[in-house]
């Protein structure tokens, strides 16, 4: 088992390989570039050998990209894991020649699972170009073999949930972190829903509206029109607010309203202005918004939020 991944922050480790357990199984951590240390490689690749089956070896690889993903979010660092596509590889003609003059077996270079027979003749055909930010391998590694077990029971959302994460952390551009921190938060909230008393409530005041002979039919049948299609939706920030209280998490909306408010300042006014650092801004929303995730997160997974407070921390706004 093969899995090829690229972190945004390079892990600090002086070594070629680095070798860890996951479900009593050794994995070793490399570069793709040989004689290159961990620390010079922002891709990385996991292998396992001895798996028994393909079908094992597909299983175990699957829940090994999920626990790392995960753990990536917990650690803030950010990892892209790929969907099992070649960024690099030979034609199938090159491959056969190469194979019948050398016997060297080439396959593409998948950016995420690949899984193939154990042979020593096997090599990867890759290329790669490099630039600097390096991060501890722990918590990073040691949770990812934790989470091994547990990480494959996650639900869609929550996987959704980590996915959106890891992209913000993923983006060098602090306006691009910024927007997708919030979205992901976003999108949780408006999984929130009318309660049945408040949609009772809502069709009592849309047939009063439409009833009110007061204002002309046109005017009172918009009203009405309006409130009945509510009915259907909360806004963006009461789905945030729900979330917030559903997750006990009531202290954190008075930093939502105000890291809302820079956002929606750079979004939907003249800002991004030219040569403006959004840096500080990025990094307070990251860190609301990942305390947020991670704790819907640990509704499933309670150990998901284990680090929050280590890598999430609510910095004071600079002034």
């Amino acid at each position: 088992m093969r899995l090829r991944f690229r972190l945004q922050k390079k892990l600090n480790v002086a070594s070629n390989d680095l070798r860890f357990t996951v479900a009593g199984r050794e994995i070793v951590l490399s570069a793709p570039v040989p004689d290159t240390t961990i620390s010079d490689s922002e891709w990385l690749i996991a292998n396992a050998r001895g798996l028994p089956s393909e079908q094992e070896a597909v299983e175990f690889g699957h829940k090994l990209r999920v626990a790392i993903e995960l753990a990536s979010v917990a650690a803030r660092l950010g990892v892209d894991a790929g969907r099992d596509v070649a960024t690099s590889g030979l034609g199938k003609v090159v491959r056969e020649s190469i194979a019948a003059e050398s016997g060297t077996l080439v396959r593409d270079n998948v950016h995420g699972l690949d899984i193939f027979e154990d042979d020593p003749r096997v090599r990867f055909f890759t290329m790669n170009m490099t630039g600097t930010v390096r991060a501890n391998p722990e918590p990073f590694l040691p949770f990812a073999a934790e989470l091994f077990e547990q990480a494959a029971s996650l639900s869609d959302k929550a996987r959704d949930m980590i996915l959106l994460l890891n992209y913000a952390l993923m983006r060098p551009e602090p306006v691009a972190q910024i927007v997708f921190a919030f979205s992901a938060v976003e999108m949780m909230g408006q999984s929130e829903n009318w309660s049945n008393d408040q949609k009772k409530l809502l069709a009592e005041l849309a047939s009063t509206a439409e009833g009110d002979t007061t204002v002309n039919e046109r005017e009172r049948l918009e009203v009405a029109t309006a409130i009945r299609k509510s009915m259907h939706r909360i806004s963006l920030r009461q789905g945030v607010f729900r979330l917030l209280d559903r997750l006990d998490l009531t202290d954190l909306k008075k930093s939502w309203d105000d890291l809302y408010a820079e956002r929606s300042t750079l979004v939907h006014g003249l800002a991004p202005r030219p040569g403006a650092d959004y840096g500080d801004l990025a990094f307070r929303a990251v860190s609301l918004c990942g305390r947020i995730l991670l704790k819907a997160i640990a509704e499933e997974l309670p150990a998901a939020n284990r680090y929050v407070d280590t890598f999430f921390e609510l910095p004071r706004p600079s002034r």
